[in-house]
Parts: structure tokens; sequence; C-alpha cells
């Protein structure tokens, strides 16, 4: 089992009880995260704080070495409390920073892909970028009560953080609703897109290109990637009313296969495909240019959806 650096206060019944839970995936379910709170006798931003150095232990920062760790709060659903998602930051040697995945991206991504439908908060160790501020004012629930925890204190054993709005890191902010739009990154949605194909990768890629976010082009598309073992990771395009900070459907995949495995562990993908609806833009030059940073051997299939 994968050891995580766990803080020196959790006791070992409840690392015992989350490395597991890890090791498949960056999800702490709502239960879990309920007992956990009422065995440490933590409030929730005190145990995202506590998670902060967990998440940042699977960052990929070949260029950078700057290690971001990020807690995300889902939506009540049954419980008190709603389900932790974990997130890092990756980078890729080779090619441009521009297809970097940011932290905040990353667990956002996690949160998106499982169904949650918005954010209630979101903790990171360290102030949101720009980029990255821009990038959660997307977020459906942007401007309904979403906030961003920050440690407060550099004595480790201080659990003591703030709790601010986005709209304290991000002032007189340029949104969705700019343009008209309506509900936001992370509103389900069905495009009803259909392939001809009905090879198992193929269809992993529709599902996650029917629920793609692309409000301002129509791009919609998935991508899905296989690694070795058969384990397939998808990903789906989400874009931003400030075009740049849109996350493409490849840096959605891998975020997931980079915190469903043990940190650091070598890319391992076999076969990768993109299906994509047919729009102004494509994601496929930029796919093919990332997949080859991380399987130089694998050629990328692409099926164009009606």
């Amino acid at each position: 089992m994968t050891d995580f650096p766990f803080p020196d206060d959790i006791p070992q019944d409840l690392r015992d009880l989350m490395a597991p839970i890890l090791s498949k995936g960056p999800m702490i379910p709502a239960q879990t995260v309920h007992h956990i709170l009422d065995t440490l006798g933590l409030d929730i931003g005190e145990l995202m704080i506590r998670l902060l150095p967990v998440a940042a232990a699977f960052a990929r920062v070949p260029l950078s070495n700057y290690h971001v760790g990020t807690v995300a709060l889902g939506m009540p659903a049954g419980q008190s409390v709603g389900n932790l998602y974990l997130g890092s930051n990756m980078e890729f040697s080779g090619h441009a920073l521009s297809f970097s995945v940011h932290g905040e991206q990353s667990a956002i991504n996690h949160a998106w892909q499982k169904g949650e439908p918005g954010l209630q908060a979101l903790a990171v160790n360290a102030a949101p970028c720009g980029y990255c501020r821009q990038f959660m004012n997307e977020l459906a629930t942007a401007n309904a009560g979403f906030t961003i925890l920050m440690k407060a204190a550099t004595d480790p054993a201080d659990l003591s953080y703030t709790r601010k709005p986005l709209a304290a890191y991000l002032p007189e902010s340029f949104g969705p609703w700019d343009l008209g739009m309506t509900g936001g990154l992370m509103t389900p949605v069905d495009h009803g897109l259909k392939i001809a194909s009905s090879d198992p990768l193929a269809q992993a890629a529709l599902t996650a290109a029917n629920a793609s976010y692309a409000p301002y082009t129509s791009n919609f598309c998935g991508v899905a990637v296989q690694q070795s073992d058969g384990t397939i990771y998808t990903g789906r395009y989400g874009e931003n009313v400030a075009y740049n900070p849109s996350f493409s459907p490849l840096e959605s995949a891998m975020a997931l296969l980079n915190m469903s495995q043990p940190p650091q562990t070598p890319y391992d993908i076999t076969a990768a495909v993109l299906v994509e609806a047919a729009a102004k833009i494509s994601q496929r030059s930029a796919t093919e240019a990332v997949l080859s940073a991380i399987a130089p051997n694998v050629t990328l299939q692409y099926l164009q959806a009606s």
C-alpha cells in the first residue's frame, strides 16, 4: 500500500482508513470525511488544510519544482459535509508551459468527473494565481457561496486558516454572465453525441465528450487513455470565458490518471482516443503534441462525433 505523507497528528487507524481510499483515486467520500472529523474533533476547513501535503505529494513538476496541493469540498449529499477531492499541479517536459495543469484545476476536474454539480470550497497551499482565479470564476457555484481556504500560520501545528469568497481574490471579474451564459462549469449536461465505433476506449471518450463544457465554441470533446493493465482514464474539455484558462481533455485525463495511482508512478499509456464534435476550433493538434511527450510510441486515434 502507498505511504502517504499524512500529518503526524493523524492517528494510524485513520491513516489506514484513508490510504486504501486514496490509492484508488483522489476522492474521500463524505461518510469517511464525517468519521474523520468526529474522531479528530476538527472542522471541515481544518481537515482540508491538514490534507494539503498529501495532495502536494502527487505534483509532477520537472520544470518548476514547485509543489501545489489542493483539496476541494463537494456539495452536501445526505451528509452534513461533502466529498473531498485532492488535486496537484502537473508539468510536461519538452512542451509549452501553457499545457501545465494547475492544482486548482486538478481538484475541480476530479470533482466534476465524479458528478459534482459544484463546489462549496477549495483549500490550496499557496495563493491562487490569476489564471486559476479566472478558471474558478467559471464554476456553476462561483457566486453561490464558494470560498477559498488558505493556511493562516507557518506553524504546522496551527490549523487556523482564512476563508474568503472568490470575489476577494478576483474583484471586478469577467465571467460567463458577461456573455449571457447561464449555469457554468460542472453543471450536468449531455450533448447527445454519437460515433460509429463500439470500441470501449472510444465509447469512454464519447461519454466524456458528452459531459464536456464548451459554451463559447461548441467544441464538445473528450479523451480516453488506456494503461497497459487495461485501466481507462477519461478527460473532458472545460472552456473558460477568458479562453486561455480553458482545460483541455487530455489535461483532464492526465490529472485524473496522476491522482489515481501512487505518487510519481511512471506513465504507462498504450492507447489514446479523442472524440470531438465539429466546431470552429479543434483539440486534435494540441492533444497529439502533449501525448507525444508522455507516450511517444502511442498514436492518437481521432474520431469525429455527430
